[in-house]
């Protein structure tokens, strides 16, 4: 068999053919007089046992030993590759539901998928500085966050955006959103007032959704960004919310 024939019989390309020999798990078979080579059956079933291999996820460093032992894989390798697959496939499936959120316009890529419906519903009539704002934190929580604490934030987002407090929040954005220079201690002080009596409860739970081995480093990095993206006035208004919600614990 010429390089080609072998080739097509193992369904792999020619580049994939000469890499294998580059790399030594393929032997270079013998050539004739005007320089191409010839392959046999043995050539063959040890392509197809690489092949094979290769298509259940074991790396190619990895390969040169299975071929040399027919015993085959020990159990160890076996749970080992099973547990890297696993984790192949939740990954794969992340990825297929940002993507299905994509197709139907629920969200952006960088948004997960879990947040996007809510969080969007929230954004209406927002300043752009607060929507990036909001879409920015929302990646740093899907980073940080575990599976089970992200459903658990999605819930609360879910609850934030429905009609019973909805219009609430979007107005409470809206006068944050109009903080600035203009505004004095009592116009700040009234609005930290109202956020605490509408979503003091609704912010515990937030920070409880956080709690984990993660909890620190999240409510700290999400603090830090807070403060990065707002004004004077703003900044005032998060520490009077923060030190209100204390007082009341």
């Amino acid at each position: 068999m010429h390089s080609k024939e072998i080739a097509g019989l193992a369904g792999v390309s020619i580049r994939t053919l000469r890499h294998y020999h580059q790399v030594g798990l393929l032997p270079e078979p013998p050539r004739t007089d005007n320089g191409y080579r010839i392959y046999g059956l043995p050539h063959l079933i040890r392509l197809l046992r690489i092949v094979r291999f290769t298509a259940l996820g074991i790396s190619l460093s990895q390969i040169p030993t299975l071929l040399d032992d027919y015993a085959g894989m020990s159990g160890g390798s076996l749970e080992a590759l099973h547990d890297g697959l696993t984790r192949q496939i939740e990954i794969l499936e992340r990825q297929r539901q940002i993507v299905a959120a994509l197709r139907d316009g629920k969200g952006p890529p960088d948004m997960a998928p879990e947040f996007a419906a809510s969080l969007m519903a929230l954004e209406a009539g927002r300043e752009p500085k607060a929507v990036r704002a909001g879409r920015e934190q929302s990646v740093l929580l899907s980073h940080l966050l575990d599976k089970e604490q992200r459903a658990e934030l999605a819930r609360l987002y879910d609850q934030l955006a429905d009609l019973e407090h909805g219009a609430t929040v979007r107005e409470l954005g809206h006068r944050f959103d109009a903080l600035g220079p203009e505004s004095d201690d009592v116009e700040i002080s009234v609005l930290a007032d109202d956020y605490i009596a509408h979503l003091g409860s609704w912010m515990r739970d937030f920070d409880h959704a956080l709690s984990g081995s993660e909890k620190h480093q999240a409510a700290t990095l999400l603090w830090l960004h807070a403060l990065e993206n707002t004004n004077d006035q703003q900044k005032r208004l998060l520490r009077e919310i923060n030190s209100g919600l204390e007082s009341r614990r």
